[in-house]
């Protein structure tokens, strides 16, 4: 696995948010945020210009529960509706790897990336981002790629 510093830029996203997400229900709660991001999208008659992500607030101590944003970068600004709302992600140094293999796997990336931090004495800003570079209605479980970023300080 190659874990890199990137310098990003910030890109433009509807989003919406949901409050301690139990992840046993994450997959359900995933599946139910993107779909109200996609159908808004399609009534706005917009692009999508990036992947979809999910960024992660804080998680309790067992990792058992988050607080997320879902989110669709976007090429322009969208009206705001319900819970649906405008959003930018991370800009700046961050670090950066790409897993490959079903999300549930996803702690193998996650901990040499932690691991990276505490070695090279960088500092999280504590926010984290998975974006999911394919669809898993249309590919295999072993073959899913999520880029996660680490924000840095």
């Amino acid at each position: 696995m190659k874990i890199e510093i990137i310098n990003k830029e910030a890109e433009t996203a509807i989003a919406v948010r949901y409050d301690a997400v139990d992840f046993t229900n994450m997959a359900a709660t995933m599946k139910e945020g993107y779909q109200k991001l996609f159908d808004y999208i399609t009534e706005c008659g917009k692009q999508i210009v990036d992947c979809p992500y999910c960024k992660y607030f804080n998680g309790s101590e067992d990792f058992m529960k988050f607080d997320i944003e879902l989110g669709i970068p976007v090429s322009e600004l969208l009206p705001e509706k319900n819970e649906i709302f405008m959003s930018k992600t991370c800009e700046g140094k961050a670090i950066t790897a790409i897993h490959k293999g079903a999300y549930k796997d996803i702690e193998h990336t996650y901990i040499p990336m932690m691991q990276y931090l505490e070695e090279h004495k960088l500092q999280s800003t504590g926010v984290y981002y998975d974006y999911y570079l394919n669809d898993p209605s249309d590919t295999v479980e072993s073959e899913l790629l999520t880029k996660i970023v680490f924000p840095l300080q």
